[in-house]
């Protein structure tokens, strides 16, 4: 969603582990065009529309994923741009503002923490995730979905056509079977914590979290931003892990904008 105005400052979005382009909505994209800002989203590798990749032959890792995003700044002659990352987005948001600094304006990280002790999710949470076992049948498949989609939302209630529209982009609009997004969760398991990066970044940093974010704690979130320089942080009340409601989508919307200005 690119701006015919090439003065205007790029956004990119990047999705968590096995979430698709799609996870940032239209009305999410079309608020920050409104704002002023062109938008791009992406599928990353094993997602969507985006190539499958042998892993046994190329593991790759969260520097490749953060190489890919920037592969895509220099296909579309973009020097900078604000960098936007959901969960395992937010780590690779991290790893770029770090690596890239100068590719930059600023970068936020939202629902994901790389400092310290995270914690585990409760076997009460993780026990209704993994009940979820996808058939590759969408009408099939949908209310496990939905019961996961109610768990992660925090109190905010789930705007069901939102989520059932993404859940549909899973099957529809991809190369790949539904599933646990296992490459993306291996290729995770050497930046866990990246305390001595993220003490060294030198670009503005925003950190989005969850109060009631019940897969990673607020105050694992909390002490990454307290070693990030040139940083904020955010804490929505009733806010989990994942964004499937209107109203949420607009306050994160504003705080970017605020960011981003």
């Amino acid at each position: 969603m690119l701006s015919n105005n090439s003065t205007h400052s790029v956004c990119l979005l990047i999705s968590g582990a096995g979430a698709s382009a799609m996870f940032w909505t239209n009305e999410f994209c079309e608020t920050l065009v409104n704002a002023g800002y062109s938008v791009i989203r992406f599928d990353h590798r094993d997602q969507g529309l985006s190539d499958a990749v042998d892993w046994e032959k190329n593991p790759y890792t969260i520097e490749d994923l953060a190489n890919d995003v920037i592969n895509i700044l220099d296909a579309y002659g973009i020097h900078q741009a604000h960098i936007v990352g959901h969960s395992m987005g937010g780590m690779i948001a991290q790893w770029i503002a770090y690596t890239y600094p100068q590719r930059i304006h600023s970068y936020t990280s939202i629902s994901i923490a790389t400092c310290g002790t995270t914690g585990q999710p409760s076997k009460e949470i993780m026990d209704i995730l993994m009940q979820n076992k996808p058939t590759q049948h969408f009408d099939h498949d949908l209310s496990g979905f939905m019961r996961s989609w109610k768990v992660l939302n925090g109190t905010y209630e789930v705007d069901e056509e939102l989520a059932k529209k993404y859940t549909k982009d899973l099957y529809v609009r991809s190369k790949h079977p539904v599933g646990v997004a296992w490459h993306h969760i291996w290729c995770q398991k050497n930046y866990i914590d990246l305390s001595d990066k993220i003490k060294q970044i030198t670009v503005p940093g925003l950190f989005i979290h969850g109060e009631v974010d019940p897969l990673i704690p607020v105050h694992a979130a909390i002490e990454t931003q307290k070693i990030a320089p040139h940083s904020t942080m955010l804490i929505i009340p009733g806010m989990g892990h994942m964004i499937f409601n209107r109203t949420l989508e607009d306050v994160i919307c504003k705080a970017l904008i605020d960011q981003f200005i």
